[in-house]
């Protein structure tokens, strides 16, 4: 029996539903996530920065712009930014201006500037949030005295964080204490930063257990600070985070002074610092040395040098990242135009080149590498002096990576790094 035209059209349309219910990649769901890069440089007339803003192909992983993409960030020269763990608020430092922009994202990923608070130290460099949510921290270079505006060594401020609201919006708090005011000393010229997992201290295999919140002391969490202090080589700190009130204390072979500040061996010039997802591997890149300088997380030494490191990188290695789920580290190396890729030994935290092959960004200046984090295999990097944004797909078990078609994408002039969500609709890879 023949079907008539509107028999047809009824099958085709019950055939659609079916397809839309049983695949993700539906509608909105093309979009796997969203993808935020900062450009230091504002629009013709306005010298705050831009905000690019991205949906993440589910397909191909091209980026493509959203209409609000462009908009100011409040603030001039943003160097860096952060996303909190229930991916709804980006955080933005405006290093000239000394402030952090707080931005609320919609379930559509567009940003809505909410708040601007002003830091009280001067030029802030790096932020990190600690995996609970309750507290951000951010270095800065200079700290204000009544003697003078700009005066040494750096610190890092630390901020209480909010409940989330009902439209999943965290605020930025009161910042916490010490004997010295609103700040806590560290080197003389902090650059980096990253808070380690919250660590349970009876079970290693717990990993930011909501126990930790509810009875810190029960874990343990480590931040990490990076220094560019040029009379040492020891620019790697570390100190031990009250996971209650967010305080820091020097830890391990950490000393902090008043003109000097060492900790571990960090090579020549320390220019970024990452932790492995489970928190138990450290890596600093050293863009003089070109080399990784990798940490085993154990025991009263709180940090042991890695027996394989150091490790080869290409030239001026500026910034690196971990994926999702803790396999793979990239690092940007910002004068070979390209990116390198390890794989991260699970049981000692030895780096081994991923692929024989660099590929190259077809951009120059690479500076910052971000892997977005719901299917975890879309790797971009952005350009500084290029200004675009080169986009690679890595291979789940080699960690090997292959240029994205049509990349580079457009980007705003001189970006700084880059942040991805995943959308709503799917799942995330992030260690739990």
């Amino acid at each position: 029996m023949k079907f008539n035209n509107v028999a047809r059209i009824s099958a085709a349309l019950l055939f659609s539903l079916a397809v839309c219910l049983g695949f993700t990649a539906c509608s909105r769901d093309y979009t796997v996530g969203f993808l935020y890069v900062l450009s230091t440089r504002g629009n013709p007339g306005d010298p705050n920065g831009t905000i690019n803003e991205y949906g993440i192909d589910y397909q191909t992983g091209a980026l493509l712009p959203l209409a609000s993409s462009g908009q100011s960030t409040q603030g001039r020269n943003p160097v860096a930014l952060t996303i909190s763990a229930n991916q709804k608020n980006v955080y933005i430092i405006n290093h000239d201006d000394s402030t952090i922009q707080s931005l609320l994202i919609g379930t559509d990923g567009k940003l809505y500037p909410q708040k601007v608070t002003s830091l009280d130290g001067i030029f802030p460099t790096a932020l990190a949030l600690s995996p609970d949510n309750g507290y951000l921290y951010v270095t800065f270079t200079y700290r204000k005295t009544t003697a003078t505006a700009n005066s040494g060594p750096g610190g890092v401020e630390i901020y209480k964080m909010g409940t989330p609201g009902a439209d999943g919006s965290i605020a930025i708090g009161a910042p916490v204490t010490s004997s010295l005011g609103n700040y806590f000393p560290v080197g003389v010229a902090p650059v980096g930063i990253a808070v380690g997992a919250n660590l349970n201290n009876s079970n290693s295999a717990s990993v930011n257990a909501a126990a930790c919140v509810t009875t810190p002391g029960s874990c343990t969490s480590y931040v990490y600070i990076i220094d560019q202090d040029t009379t040492t080589f020891n620019n790697l700190l570390v100190f031990k985070r009250d996971i209650g009130t967010g305080a820091l204390t020097a830890a391990g072979s950490t000393t902090v002074g008043t003109t000097q500040s060492t900790g571990y061996l960090s090579g020549v010039t320390a220019s970024s610092i990452a932790v492995a997802p489970r928190g138990t591997y450290v890596y600093v890149t050293d863009a003089a040395s070109n080399q990784i300088v990798g940490y085993t997380l154990s025991g009263t030494n709180v940090l042991t040098p890695q027996q394989t490191g150091p490790y080869a990188t290409g030239s001026d290695p500026v910034q690196m990242t971990i994926d999702p789920r803790g396999k793979f580290l990239y690092v940007a190396d910002f004068n070979d135009q390209a990116v390198s890729a390890y794989a991260i030994n699970d049981a000692s935290g030895a780096l081994s080149a991923s692929s024989t092959a660099k590929p190259a960004t077809d951009g120059t200046g690479p500076n910052c590498v971000t892997v977005e984090n719901a299917l975890g295999i879309y790797t971009y990097v952005t350009n500084f002096y290029s200004g675009n944004v080169s986009g690679f797909q890595l291979n789940a078990t080699t960690g090997a990576l292959s240029k994205i078609r049509n990349s580079p994408f457009p980007a705003s002039a001189a970006p700084s790094c880059g942040a991805a969500i995943a959308n709503g609709t799917h799942a995330t890879q992030l260690v739990q």
